[in-house]
């Protein structure tokens, strides 16, 4: 009997189970048991358990008919190492059409993408109506892809906004990575737009890729032991009677100019994860509280600085936001509001004019 990495397997000649972690050849694997230990067993002393872990997982989250029987759950990349157009290595989403040919109007297979030479631990959280569920884990070996479902378009929104957390892992001596969380940042209405599916050599099919993680911003942040180190040193100093040295700091500008398209135009997002990296506990009431926080410091800077325009992107959710930004906008002078054009933004945005701010 073959197995592979991530088989759940019975013992034969003692109780108790594990789950397969390493091939050494035909012969001979390494199991994890419950203690954590990594144990070397004879294949032929080991029974398959119905399945992987990840496979019985799938199973009860996801139909059957979700998955094509021809589809792996996990497939290589076909990367080209130095291949300089090639995607940065990191960590991707990708939605790609099932008819190739009209990608417009078809169900789409999304996968995660690990384009890096670490093997990859992911859990993925949809947003739904502003809160998080928890929609899928696993395991990715390096330069693969692993098929996490088939959407329909109707469920695109589910998706926009949505967050993966990593856990990055290589063996032997190496230096390793801090976890990272990210948005699923992409506006659904991108989904309609033809040119957004162009051909994607890592696939070898045409896909609409969202970047979650890239390896070179990744490494570049600090693991909590340097922090800790960091800090120690800090603190040495100070008990000798000595100071770091000082790191100057920019002249902070212009709180807007970050959100500016141009000189007199800015365009905010308010989804929760653009504002804030720490939100997976807070309140639903506490996430309106940042959000409109935000909001309104935007509007008194817009008027600050004489901007003509403002949109504000909100997402369809359940309302609730839209809804207290209407009511703060209702109450002030000098401005128009209404819908932001829908080709651009679909129905989750919202455009301010200042009508008085005059040069």
């Amino acid at each position: 009997m073959k197995f592979k990495v991530g088989d759940k397997v019975l013992f034969l000649n003692e109780k108790g189970g594990g789950i397969v972690t390493r091939i050494v050849d035909d012969q001979i694997v390494h199991v994890s048991v419950e203690d954590g230990f990594e144990i070397p067993y004879a294949v032929s002393d080991l029974l398959k358990a119905g399945g992987s872990g990840k496979d019985d997982e799938k199973s009860r989250m996801h139909p059957q008919s979700s998955f094509d029987e021809t589809d792996e759950e996990v497939s290589p990349l076909y990367a080209i190492p130095n291949k300089p157009e090639q995607l940065k290595e990191g960590v991707y989403l990708a939605m790609v059409p099932r008819d190739q040919e009209n990608v417009l109007d078809t169900p789409m297979d999304f996968f995660l993408l690990n384009h890096g030479a670490h093997q990859l631990l992911f859990s993925l959280f949809l947003n739904r109506s502003g809160n998080f569920h928890g929609e899928e884990f696993g395991y990715i070996d390096p330069y693969s892809k692993i098929r996490l479902k088939k959407v329909e378009r109707t469920e695109i929104e589910d998706w926009a906004n949505g967050m993966v957390q990593a856990v990055f892992f290589s063996e032997g001596k190496t230096t390793p990575l801090p976890p990272a969380s990210a948005t699923i940042a992409f506006k659904p209405v991108k989904i309609y737009k033809e040119d957004s599916f162009p051909y994607e050599n890592l696939l070898r099919k045409k896909a609409m890729i969202v970047e979650l993680i890239t390896m070179e911003e990744l490494s570049k942040k600090k693991t909590p032991e340097v922090e800790n180190e960091e800090n120690i040193k800090v603190l040495q100093e100070k008990l000798k009677g000595t100071s770091p040295e000082r790191v100057e700091k920019k002249e902070s500008q212009s709180f807007l100019d970050k959100h500016k398209v141009d000189d007199r135009i800015a365009e905010v997002d308010l989804h929760i994860g653009e504002l804030t990296d720490h939100f997976a506990n807070l309140s639903n009431k506490d996430m309106l509280n940042i959000q409109m926080n935000y909001f309104k410091k935007c509007m008194e800077e817009a008027r600050k600085e004489r901007l003509a325009k403002i949109i504000f992107i909100h997402g369809v959710g359940n309302g609730i936001l839209k809804n207290e930004m209407l009511r703060f906008l209702r109450s002030s002078d000098g401005i128009d509001f209404y819908d932001a054009p829908y080709a651009r933004y679909g129905m989750g945005a919202t455009e301010v004019l200042f009508y008085r701010n005059t040069r």
